[in-house]
């Protein structure tokens, strides 16, 4: 009896996430949503552990420039977490926004603040990124540092 109740229950989890797996598909059939979640996050790890220039790959190829021009300022920051919250995606799944909240602190002051940040994302169909960002880095740093 005991064998036939484990049974049942392990088959349900199982149904229950394939189910979950393939309404997943049937709602986001070309992946956007899950290649945006993927990038997104990689992306706000590289920025939560300072690697700029990596970090640089996901960033719109207009704005490169002006980002990294931020390193310096960028390496008076430590960042101790991050919070990824809502991710709002328009309907035909070409562009975003992520709301980050960032926790990090000026090697200046020592004080750590919370910082939000709204990552516009747009789909870039022709490179193999897929995604890129238009970050709002300069307010994220001068929300840290007071400058």
């Amino acid at each position: 009896m005991v064998r036939k109740a484990v049974v049942a229950g392990i088959s349900f989890v199982w149904l229950a996430s394939t189910g979950c797996a393939v309404l997943g598909e049937l709602l986001d059939p070309t992946g956007r949503q899950k290649s945006l979640e993927q990038s997104q996050k990689r992306y706000t790890e590289l920025v939560r552990w300072g690697q700029l220039e990596r970090a640089s790959e996901y960033v719109d190829p207009e704005m490169q420039v002006e980002y990294l021009n931020h390193a310096e300022a960028f390496a008076g920051i430590r960042f101790t977490d991050f919070e990824s919250g809502q991710l709002l995606m328009d309907e035909a799944k070409q562009t975003a926004t992520a709301i980050v909240v960032y926790h990090a602190y000026s090697l200046s002051t020592l004080l750590e603040k919370q910082i939000r940040e709204n990552q516009e994302w747009y789909r870039d169909e022709e490179t193999l990124i897929g995604w890129r960002v238009r970050p709002q880095l300069r307010q994220v740093i001068s929300g840290i540092t007071g400058h």
